[in-house]
């Protein structure tokens, strides 16, 4: 690695920003979307749709970015992610219709590389043994964003409207964009000596020439797919059930990532140290699936805050346990290539949850939830598979 001590912990610390940034104005969204839509007209399945529009564009896109940093460079793309999620928010504050909206989902989802490619270069900026704290911290960088943007966000549309909103995170993007742009070599911080000469692979083929892969993506797939379910109907669920709105909304979610921040700077480490990943895995994804399951059932905000903090820490244990897994097994000239393709298929798994979770929201509003409980049970015992 051809950075010094020092240069890498600027470039690192550029990173950590500009995921903060892009993470807080990505979460800011999250409280106004769901009612939005449903003030609009939109019933539960177009709802869905629209909000699984995001993660459709992620999928096909994500693994293109990835291949193309490990080949190209990571700074070209990086801004450029950042730079298209900035403009995502300016038009989301600009729309007045679903089909706006719709269409800033759309330019959202070309952006949404940007986390694979900052795993990507986090990855080369360290060896192995560093990789799973360096992944930890942009992990918690991540849900710090999350932390301050749906709770700001939910005040925001209060006080403001979406066009604040909008507005608001926009600059957030902005700012990481530039910051990236003035600080991030042109050279990758991993060269790949062929990387101007081989043949360019079929993103696929990295999972038959890693099949641990396989699993490890099924994982993070499944997971996701239960927390879109929750996303995609929450707003809907708290103010049919108890009559909250977005500031509620802000609130519960920004908990739920403080809480995730805690456990992977504070509990984390040691807990790797202590047990296996599988044990790992399979305790996270318990506790996200007794937390799902009980949240429509909750009477009031108190007990919503009780069943958010078992999803919380669950969540907080079990993702960042995946992403080092999966770096461990990759080689190191095609991290970006991989966290792409994780992308994808957590990505997958957010298309499917607010379709489904949108109709299921409309036939029973408990019926999301109670589903996405069962699926982490499935993914706690593919968990059993890992080693």
């Amino acid at each position: 690695m051809s950075y010094s001590g020092k240069r890498t912990r600027s470039v690192e610390a550029v990173l950590l920003g500009a995921v903060f940034f892009d993470l807080a104005a990505f979460g800011s969204v999250l409280p106004d979307v769901q009612t939005r839509l449903e003030d609009f007209g939109a019933r539960g399945w177009l709802i869905g749709l629209i909000l699984a529009a995001y993660f459709l564009v992620q999928t096909l896109v994500s693994p293109l970015w990835g291949t193309f940093s490990d080949r190209r460079g990571r700074k070209l793309p990086l801004v450029l992610c950042f730079s298209l999620s900035a403009s995502s928010f300016v038009l989301y504050g600009l729309a007045g219709s679903n089909l706006l909206v719709l269409v800033s989902r759309i330019v959202a989802g070309l952006a949404a590389a940007n986390i694979a490619l900052a795993q990507a270069e986090m990855a080369a900026l360290h060896e192995e043994a560093a990789r799973p704290a360096a992944l930890g911290r942009l992990s918690a960088a991540t849900t710090s964003g999350l932390i301050l943007g749906p709770a700001i966000g939910g005040w925001l549309s209060h006080v403001g409207g979406s066009f604040l909103l909008g507005m608001s995170a926009a600059s957030l993007s902005a700012l990481a964009a530039l910051a990236l742009a003035l600080v991030i070599p042109t050279s990758p911080a991993l060269q790949r000596k062929n990387a101007m000469t081989e043949r360019p692979r079929a993103h696929l083929a990295l999972l038959r020439e890693i099949p641990a892969l396989t699993t490890l993506f099924v994982l993070a797939a499944t997971a996701w797919f239960a927390l879109a379910c929750l996303e995609g109907t929450f707003g809907r669920l708290i103010r049919a059930q108890l009559g909250y709105g977005p500031r509620e909304y802000g609130l519960i979610f920004g908990y739920e990532a403080l809480l995730g921040v805690l456990v992977q700077a504070l509990l984390l480490g040691s807990l790797t140290k202590r047990l296996s990943p599988v044990i790992l895995l399979r305790l996270g994804y318990g506790l996200q699936g007794i937390g799902l399951g009980l949240t429509p059932f909750a009477p009031n905000l108190a007990w919503l805050f009780a069943y958010s903090t078992l999803y919380a820490v669950g969540a907080g244990v079990a993702n960042p346990t995946i992403n080092a897994l999966c770096s461990a097994v990759t080689p190191s000239d095609r991290q970006g290539e991989m966290f792409g393709l994780l992308q994808a298929a957590r990505s997958v798994g957010f298309l499917l949850g607010p379709l489904l979770g949108g109709i299921l929201f409309d036939w029973r509003p408990e019926a999301p939830y109670v589903l996405a409980a069962a699926v982490m049970l499935v993914a706690g015992l593919l968990a059993r598979r890992e080693s």
